[in-house]
């Protein structure tokens, strides 16, 4: 079986998507030696892809969104059907509406319908336009969550059945850092104190991080805690910038950018606590690569985040400031608490793993492949 899959939404910085693509496609490297595999990179993010096994092969299209989006349109189903490939992944929304082959689409979230003013206008426009053509036009659509796959079905008119729900896993070096020296080497590169607060994760309006600041000034924390808040910049973040810059204890928040794949498991060993009070996710990997990391994690009651950290983390209300300090509060003062919940949380983690996902995705491959060969014979 030939099988492409397009990681062109993969970038070099590894956010939710990326870093779903990567994993993914290294999990399959791993598992599958039976197949043949093209994958679609960019000179950005070929560097996430050095090293697969011989039957994995890279062949380089646009990385500019400008160029890529009608690339993906016109000249990527002519080159499934030239090179003879049996199934097409689009791992990232998009999947060509010209079907030369057949073909799989992964939906992460449906945010571009559900919270529309929190994406920029040409993303808003252009998915939620392309969504529900992408998967009517597949054989089938992987969900990241079943939070995921009821708002598909809410929003896009088709058989349940035809979507599958794959989570997402923690890579096996996702483990509580307990060397001293690589601890202190981490607190240093990133100029962070011995106690401290963190978020991973794009700085963004769905991120709700302006209630996480108001609940952090809402007590007594930042006398002791700073608030550790670690990503990229994404869009529309002024707002957060200048509630910190204005606040009392502006010193105390930190933002030291985009935080190194290889220093994640450090920087969230280090951390006291951490708290991820997105308003919508379509998995949510943050929290658990902080429970596997045994880290004591707080997140929203809301989405995908329940039915991802089950039991293992405290849950609270995005929206509800008061709720949120006094979550911290809470995990913050009772030691006994954050064993409790680090363990659970180490136990969680070990539900979800890459190689799971891989294989319920080839299950997918196979699957669509053999509907394909029986529907062309």
């Amino acid at each position: 079986m030939r099988i492409a899959i397009n990681t062109l939404a993969m970038r070099r910085e590894l956010y939710g998507g990326g870093n779903y693509i990567k994993n993914l496609v290294w999990a399959l490297s791993r598992i599958d030696r039976e197949n043949e595999y093209l994958i679609f990179g960019s000179s950005e993010n070929v560097c996430h892809l050095e090293g697969l096994q011989n039957s994995f092969h890279i062949e380089l299209a646009p990385s500019n969104r400008m160029l890529r989006l009608p690339w993906e349109q016109t000249v990527l189903p002519l080159k499934l059907k030239r090179k003879r490939i049996d199934v097409y992944h689009g791992a990232g929304f998009v999947v060509p509406l010209v079907k030369t082959c057949a073909q799989v689409v992964t939906i992460y979230d449906m945010t571009f319908q559900l919270m529309p003013k929190r994406h920029s206008l040409h993303k808003r426009l252009y998915f939620r336009a392309m969504i529900p053509a992408m998967v009517k036009g597949s054989d089938r659509v992987i969900a990241t969550s079943e939070s995921t796959k009821r708002d598909i079905l809410g929003f896009v008119r088709v058989e349940k059945e035809k979507i599958c729900v794959i989570h997402l896993g923690v890579a096996g070096r996702f483990e509580p850092v307990r060397d001293g020296e690589r601890l202190a080497e981490i607190r240093e590169k990133y100029n962070l104190p011995r106690e401290f607060i963190l978020f991973v994760g794009v700085i963004e309006p769905r991120k709700n991080l302006e209630t996480l600041v108001d609940a952090y000034l809402a007590d007594s924390l930042s006398d002791r805690f700073d608030l550790v808040l670690a990503g990229s910049l994404g869009w529309d973040y002024s707002g957060l910038v200048r509630k910190i810059a204005s606040s009392r204890v502006r010193g105390r928040v930190r933002m030291p950018g985009y935080v190194a794949d290889a220093d994640l498991p450090a920087l969230y060993s280090a951390a006291t606590a951490f708290v991820y009070p997105s308003l919508y996710e379509g998995f949510g990997l943050p929290p658990l690569e902080a429970m596997a990391c045994g880290t004591p994690v707080i997140t929203s009651s809301v989405s995908s985040l329940p039915e991802v950290v089950g039991e293992a983390a405290i849950l609270v209300d995005p929206k509800d400031v008061g709720a949120l300090a006094s979550a911290l509060q809470r995990i913050l003062k009772d030691r006994q608490l954050r064993e409790e919940l680090s363990r659970r949380g180490r136990e969680r983690a070990k539900l979800f793993t890459w190689d799971q996902t891989a294989e319920k995705t080839l299950e997918v491959y196979r699957l669509v492949a053999g509907r394909g060969g029986r529907e062309q014979r």
